[in-house]
């Protein structure tokens, strides 16, 4: 998929809903994460790779150096994201945790993990229909191929405690535990570094 439309941002959207239920993102709903993939796909330092059945987007994922130009792009947008936002805007706990984002992704972490590679995993995704085909593993190796094309050695994951089938995926795709980190107080992470061959 060269050109994407709305359509295929908001069945992005959807997929997240279905696939992610332990992510705060998700809480945000289905408007937010539309304009997020959108900036995702759209900013020079991120990427979106989906896999396709016909026109359906049957998986997907998604990678960034920084979260910063997608935030920026986000804010060039105020109306469709205060739109976006508006039911969380007065939801005093997710505002705290929209900020422990933030925070986050300005490196505010220790001192082991800071110096991890920038290039992260950002999220994935796989129709409960796919799963199992090997789909989570074409579009897992399609990232490593982009990152490779532009240059990037390393990439890492931020993986929940309790999200045990996301451990054992990328621990089968060579992923190697390198840090813990918290985006939520009081809710940790194990971050992973995945090293891309030279000869991949």
């Amino acid at each position: 998929m060269t050109a994407r439309g709305i359509d295929d941002y908001q069945q992005i959207a959807r997929l997240h809903m279905d696939g992610i239920d332990r992510g705060f993102l998700r809480q945000l709903g289905p408007r937010f994460l539309t304009l997020m993939y959108e900036a995702i796909d759209r900013c020079p330092d991120s990427v979106l790779i989906t896999e396709e059945q016909g026109a359906v987007v049957v998986g997907f994922i998604a990678g960034a150096a920084s979260m910063k130009p997608i935030y920026k792009h986000l804010l060039m947008r105020p109306l469709r994201l205060l739109m976006a936002l508006f039911p969380s805007l007065f939801i005093p706990s997710r505002l705290k945790r929209i900020w422990e984002i933030l925070r986050y992704s300005k490196h505010e972490y220790s001192e082991s993990v800071r110096a991890l590679p920038a290039f992260e995993l950002l999220s994935i995704v796989v129709t409960p229909s796919q799963r199992g085909t090997g789909c989570g593993e074409r579009l897992f190796r399609a990232l490593e191929r982009y990152w490779q094309h532009h240059g990037t050695t390393a990439f890492k994951i931020v993986v929940g405690d309790g999200l045990q089938p996301a451990h054992r995926f990328y621990q089968r795709m060579g992923a190697v535990a390198a840090g813990r980190t918290e985006v939520h107080q009081g809710e940790g992470s194990v971050v992973y570094v995945h090293q891309i061959a030279a000869a991949f």
